[in-house]
């Protein structure tokens, strides 16, 4: 019942996370929980100061961090504390296929 259940929980449009570290400060803090919207961007584009997870480009993690520039389909993510987070001024531009949704609610 167990594996059914998470089954379904893995095809819900919403998710839930927990914030971890600090590079999102003062706008999420670490211990928080947000929801992420993983349908908000099937029928529209990202936007510059939204703030997004999506799959880290060198080890798969999910990342929470804000679009500071947009390129086509192609975006610039920093966190809003600029000196502790590793965001797109150390593993570059993200595409839109790495962004998981947008964070809908924290």
């Amino acid at each position: 019942m167990y594996t059914f259940i998470k089954k379904i929980l893995l095809l819900s449009p919403i998710y839930k996370y927990k914030i971890f570290g600090t590079s999102m400060e003062p706008t999420l803090l670490t211990g928080e929980l947000v929801l992420v919207n993983r349908l908000s961007y099937i029928l529209k584009t990202p936007q510059k100061n939204d703030i997004i997870a999506f799959v880290d480009p060198r080890d798969g993690k999910i990342l929470i961090k804000r679009i500071t520039k947009k390129s086509g389909t192609n975006f610039f993510v920093e966190g809003d504390n600029k000196t502790s987070s590793t965001d797109s001024r150390v593993f570059g531009m993200i595409g839109k296929s790495a962004i998981v949704g947008k964070v809908w609610l924290f």
